[in-house]
């Protein structure tokens, strides 16, 4: 009986870890989402597709920036090295650049026309 209950013990222990492990990775948040939020590009932009919506009601949707910019001209933009309709970005990028790379690379992704 006590070999039962040890096993039974286990087990248990195994599942309820597996189960944990499984939720932890099951975030499927891009990286570049975060640091999108993070740095609170959505003060200024939305990604209707993403599920970002802005407090501005005149607020650029960025849901299709992946067709719209290459993602070297999205770098310099949003580090203020390139100008777009003849107009910097507002801010600087201020984090890394390892950041701004996982930034650029999930808004490359983002090709779908917005609703």
């Amino acid at each position: 009986m006590k070999n039962i209950i040890a096993y039974l013990s286990i087990i248990i222990a195994i599942v309820a870890l597996y189960g944990f492990a499984f939720t932890i990775s099951s975030n499927d948040d891009p990286a570049g989402k975060k640091i999108f939020i993070d740095n609170k590009c959505n003060m200024c932009h939305t990604v209707k597709s993403a599920g970002i919506e802005s407090k501005k009601s005149d607020a650029t949707d960025l849901s299709n920036a992946g067709a719209e910019m290459k993602a070297e001209d999205m770098i310099k933009y949003l580090k203020k090295e390139m100008k777009l309709n003849n107009k910097d970005h507002k801010t600087a990028f201020k984090g890394s650049d390892e950041d701004l790379k996982k930034l650029v690379e999930w808004l490359s992704t983002l090709k779908a026309e917005s609703k």
